[in-house]
């Protein structure tokens, strides 16, 4: 069960690599940390990103690298794969749908683990013309609505989602950046730098359940990754089987949201040489 890590490279650069090495041994400790002597994760993981330093951190060009950490029979393998891409194979601009099955991730917090189901879910989308599918949340969240007494009662559960197979999802609403509560999911280091760029613009940042209402009336909603950076997105939330689910797309509307591409630039903006991961 490996784990593994990707992220864009330009010219030796890319954006917030420390973070995606911290995720890489924090995820580790989670899977091998009873099998595996903790300072041996430490140092796996110092490695293999070091590795990519030496491979990537002179060469100019784009690359998405695959850097992959093993353990067999307590031993932590590594290997860096440098996989050179064009620049047409960026995106700007996606298209989600619901997938209208159960998440059957093992280990949604992990990156690596889950691939093969993932793979699959996503050709379902593109099957459909989607880019990506919007992953339902893994339990089940019960509302409560106040009555004038000041207690509560219970609404019904409502469908909300938490991430897509290969990205993250935020969306605007009324000058607000929200991003999904659920923790149940992969740390994204791209919305953690989005979020950050957002509250230093003087934006309000809320985490809340990425609901159907919230997704169908945001201002915009945006696809995240360490791939492309920010896509603006469209939506399909019918949880109709096939075609139908890809009938509904619901475009971003109106004006209370920055441009994706002044987001993006900011991203890049802060990119950092990898070559300090040597360091």
């Amino acid at each position: 069960m490996p784990l593994v890590d990707s992220f864009l490279v330009r010219d030796g650069h890319a954006v917030a690599p420390r973070g995606h090495r911290d995720r890489m041994r924090a995820a580790a400790g989670e899977l091998w940390g009873t099998e595996v002597d903790p300072s041996a994760i430490d140092d796996a993981v110092a490695a293999l990103y070091e590795q990519a330093a030496h491979t990537l951190g002179g060469a100019p060009g784009l690359f998405f690298p695959k850097l992959t950490l093993e353990q067999r029979r307590g031993e932590l393998r590594s290997e860096v794969n440098a996989r050179p891409i064009a620049e047409s194979r960026l995106e700007t601009t996606a298209h989600l749908i619901a997938y209208p099955g159960r998440d059957e991730r093992t280990r949604p917090r992990l990156k690596g683990p889950d691939f093969a189901w993932q793979e699959r879910v996503r050709a379902w989308a593109l099957e459909r013309g989607a880019s990506d599918p919007l992953l339902r949340a893994r339990s089940a969240r019960v509302s409560s609505a106040g009555k004038s007494d000041g207690t509560s009662h219970f609404l019904a559960p409502q469908i909300h989602y938490s991430e897509t197979a290969y990205g993250s999802v935020a969306l605007w609403s009324n000058g607000v950046l929200v991003t999904s509560s659920d923790s149940d999911r992969l740390p994204s280091i791209t919305e953690s730098v989005i979020v950050e760029i957002a509250r230093e613009r003087g934006h309000e940042t809320l985490a809340a359940p990425l609901t159907k209402q919230r997704l169908l009336e945001a201002d915009a909603v945006w696809l995240l990754s360490s791939l492309h950076g920010v896509r603006e997105a469209t939506v399909g939330l019918t949880d109709l089987p096939a075609p139908h689910v890809a009938d509904t797309y619901a475009p971003p509307r109106g004006p209370f949201a920055p441009a994706a591409r002044d987001f993006q630039d900011a991203l890049w903006e802060r990119a950092e040489p990898i070559r300090e991961l040597s360091a």
